[in-house]
């Protein structure tokens, strides 16, 4: 018998042998539940009940067993699937947990309110700061988990990596600027051009001045700030100026009055979960990472 077949045996014993009322209670017919047991009683070889004159009206010694037996059986499988739900809220303690204020309001804006709120036991310290300040966090073990971009700069002998999203960064401007009308923009459209960044905190600032060195393009940056929203309202009031942002935010967010245009050989904006290789982790955070994984990778 499987755990279902199980199930419905003992509501047969508990209902007195009633297979109508049994089989009310199961949501099932009552043929279903005759032709179960029958099935099972041939397929084994096996008496589970008394018969008189065809109907059910006891168990048999063997089926007396049989019956203790799955009371057993049922009651270990619901505490055990009671004890898999139940898990998380028995966790008492806290995890800290670094993600880029970019990511966590494009990447992580469903997937942390839900982790909170399903495990109230466990207290969350989240730290918003850029990717590349959160690289150092990290490796002097401020974080137990930092969400950064790839390549991460740190050896591979060092941190777990995993990557939870791919996508690249995109020139975003105002339909009144000079690039406006191209479908794809080159590197060497932006030499001189009048650009707003992240600020060095942010991965991205360091990927596109490299990119730009690179490609040996002149920037010419005018304001850096840790506000993906500031910078894009920039490119509103000076139609001069442009920025570039992962595209994900182009996709997530109505963007009145600005234009996104894609680039020839763009940067990739690989996101990764990320944590220090060691020998074991605490409960918590064996936890959480795995949950956070399992969010991205369903």
């Amino acid at each position: 018998m499987d755990i279902k077949q199980i199930r419905y045996f003992i509501a047969i014993v508990e209902n007195h042998f009633n297979l109508s009322q049994a089989a009310e209670l199961l949501y099932v017919s009552q043929p279903t539940l005759s032709m179960m047991i029958n099935d099972f009683e041939k397929r084994e070889n096996v008496k589970l009940f008394k018969r008189k004159r065809g109907r059910i009206i006891g168990l048999t010694y063997l089926g007396d067993n049989y019956y203790k037996d799955a009371q057993k059986v049922l009651s270990l499988y619901d505490d055990m699937f009671l004890k898999l739900h139940d898990h998380s809220k028995g966790l008492k303690g806290s995890i800290n947990i670094g993600i880029p204020p970019l990511i966590l309001s494009v990447v992580f804006s469903e997937v942390m309110p839900k982790l909170i709120l399903e495990n109230p036991g466990i207290q969350f310290n989240v730290k918003e700061i850029g990717a590349y300040q959160l690289k150092n966090e990290l490796l002097v073990g401020n974080v137990d988990v930092a969400v950064l971009l790839s390549p991460t700069g740190i050896a591979d002998n060092l941190v777990e990596t995993y990557e939870i999203q791919r996508s690249e960064l995109s020139v975003c401007l105002s339909p009144r600027h000079r690039l406006a009308s191209k479908k794809v923009i080159q590197w060497e459209d932006l030499t001189d051009e009048q650009l707003a960044l992240f600020d060095p905190s942010f991965m991205v600032h360091h990927l596109v001045l490299e990119a730009c060195e690179r490609h040996q393009v002149r920037s010419n940056i005018i304001l850096t700030s840790s506000s993906w929203d500031f910078m894009l309202n920039s490119t509103k009031i000076n139609h001069n100026v442009l920025t570039i942002c992962p595209k994900p935010i182009t996709e997530l967010y109505q963007l009145k009055d600005i234009k996104c245009i894609p680039m020839e050989r763009p940067i990739s904006w690989r996101v990764v979960l990320t944590r220090l290789r060691k020998k074991s982790y605490s409960e918590i955070e064996a936890y959480i990472m795995d949950d956070l994984l399992q969010s991205f990778f369903k």
